[in-house]
């Protein structure tokens, strides 16, 4: 299959050439994996993508980068717009080595399905909001989540789906709007299960849609708590082992255990491992890193860590045309993840180097 083995490894330099003081890594009997690739994210280690400071960009980024995931694209939550322009300009400026681009969450979303987006921020799609926000990522923005009932989601769609991957999420669609997006461009699903309606046997909704429809890469958050097991069996089952990619949709508290935590304008207890707006049972995004994604798809879906990685790696990946990693290739980027047995991150290599 070529995105696992169980080998020693020996890292190359980014450019794929030998370097002169390159090292020979004895990993018998452990797991060598290409560097996991998380679509959608807002933060970790105590600090939130989206909060317009660089310092918490780099922050947050070189958790998640320790735990393996050495492509990441932070997720800039729906805020006051001009807190969502300081977000992705503050993202775009702090050139974090493992962040390869920018999610704009909204702020084109249902008020009835915004989940933790700031409710007075959320917009009708609008062409001059729309390219203030891609100004400001910098030529990072990468992908964009929009309610595809809101008057003219479709059309914007048609008009900017060769500058940027358009995900249908937080949507009260029953289902029309959402087959209308995918025909006019959109080509995943954010978090599916979340944030939607549910599927019925009479209206399938964006989650049967997305289901259903081979164009489609479906967002999955594999944290225990946002989709239960027989959901995600369900989901993966259904979209196949290409189409499902696992995302933490991680927030900012992710790593620091349980507590009350305050970041950019949200407002979040964490308990038993779930994050939630304080005072409510809304989540609040998630507190897992794809390392532990990874070890849950292996432990529920019954997948072999191959198959697994397809899921934390190679899908995501490919979806997003970044054909130089994700898998384990020669002339591939040596973005690398060492794993013990149990699935433990060992050592993390981003460009051939070490780093974790």
């Amino acid at each position: 299959m070529g995105t696992a083995q169980q080998a020693g490894a020996r890292a190359d330099d980014q450019a794929g050439g030998r370097a002169d003081d390159q090292a020979v890594v004895d990993a018998r009997g452990r797991w060598l994996l290409p560097g996991f690739v998380d679509t959608h994210c807002h933060g970790g280690g105590g600090a939130a993508l989206y909060s317009g400071e660089v310092a918490d960009v780099l922050r947050a980024a070189r958790s998640h980068l320790e735990h393996g995931t050495t492509s990441l694209v932070a997720s800039v939550a729906t805020m006051r717009l001009d807190r969502m322009v300081r977000a992705a300009e503050a993202i775009a400026e702090a050139g974090a080595p493992n962040i390869r681009g920018i999610h704009l969450e909204g702020p084109f979303l249902s008020q009835r399905r915004r989940g933790a987006q700031t409710a007075d921020a959320l917009l009708e799609p609008d062409e001059e909001v729309f390219e203030e926000l891609i100004a400001a990522a910098g030529g990072l923005a990468v992908s964009m989540t929009i309610a595809p009932e809101l008057p003219g989601a479709v059309e914007l769609i048609e008009r900017h789906r060769d500058e940027i991957t358009f995900a249908v999420g937080h949507t009260d669609d029953d289902g029309t709007w959402t087959r209308r997006a995918f025909d006019a461009g959109a080509r995943t699903a954010t978090h599916l299960f979340n944030a939607m309606p549910p599927m019925t046997h009479r209206q399938p909704g964006p989650v049967g849609a997305a289901l259903t429809d081979d164009r489609v890469a479906c967002e999955l958050i594999a944290d225990g708590i946002h989709l239960s097991p027989e959901a995600l069996i369900v989901a993966t089952r259904t979209a196949g082992l290409d189409r499902a990619m696992l995302v933490t949709d991680a927030m900012a508290a992710t790593g620091l255990g349980d507590g009350d935590y305050s970041y950019a304008d949200r407002h979040v207890h964490v308990h038993d491992g779930i994050a939630t707006l304080r005072g409510t049972d809304t989540l609040a995004g998630s507190v897992h890193f794809l390392a532990d994604a990874l070890a849950t798809a292996v432990r529920v879906l019954k997948l072999t860590v191959p198959e697994a990685a397809q899921l934390v790696a190679t899908n995501a990946a490919r979806h997003y045309g970044w054909h130089d990693r994700g898998t384990l290739a020669v002339g591939n980027i040596a973005d690398l993840v060492l794993l013990s047995q149990d699935l433990t991150v060992e050592a993390v290599y981003l460009g051939g180097t070490q780093v974790s």
